[in-house]
């Protein structure tokens, strides 16, 4: 299996159009919190943040994701969770690191299955290894917690996702039986954050 993402062709809406409707939806960008870390800042996606995110989902990176996915796939993926700001106060954030922008992204997502919010994150092949994920998820999480008021939020991984199943321990999160018993997919394993345990 390779990372490389299939070559597939941008859409007109993927493209940045100067004006005062890109100048509107900065100032909604601007809404959605900041939250800095000691090494990250995790800010509302703009419309250029969609490149990095069709790479990872277009490619191998996504296979645990039920992917690759198409680049279509990909935007209605994304507009998703940015939609989520709107409508729930909660979404889609963009990872920038210090020596790697757009290193990534962690959601407090609801996609239309979901019985409840997930943090979620995945992060560009090239940001692997230094400790962001944990960095970044934590962060999330964290505001989930302390801003949001939620005692608990869950993660869905996929069984055999050995990186990502390691993730969630590392973040103090247990498996949930009986949210996986709701979910009723064997190969999906559901970790519970709770606020006593971050």
């Amino acid at each position: 299996m390779t990372d490389a993402p299939v070559k597939q062709a941008t859409a007109p809406c993927e493209k940045h159009r100067p004006g005062p409707a890109a100048r509107a939806a900065a100032r909604m960008g601007g809404k959605v919190p900041v939250i800095d870390t000691k090494r990250l800042q995790l800010r509302g996606p703009r419309v250029y943040d969609f490149k990095a995110y069709a790479e990872i989902l277009t490619s191998d990176r996504a296979i645990f994701m039920d992917g690759p996915f198409t680049r279509e796939e990909a935007w209605q993926d994304f507009t998703n969770y940015v939609a989520c700001w709107m409508l729930h106060g909660h979404g889609l954030w963009t990872i920038d690191a210090a020596t790697t922008p757009t290193a990534g992204f962690v959601l407090l997502g609801y996609e239309w299955d979901n019985p409840e919010p997930e943090l979620g994150i995945f992060m560009a092949a090239g940001a692997e290894g230094q400790g962001y994920a944990l960095e970044a998820l934590e962060a999330a999480r964290d505001h989930a917690f302390d801003d949001l008021r939620w005692d608990s939020v869950v993660s869905y991984v996929a069984s055999d996702n050995d990186r990502g199943n390691r993730l969630m321990k590392r973040a103090g999160a247990r498996r949930d039986p009986q949210a996986e018993a709701q979910i009723g997919d064997d190969h999906l394993h559901v970790w519970r954050h709770s606020k006593g345990d971050a």
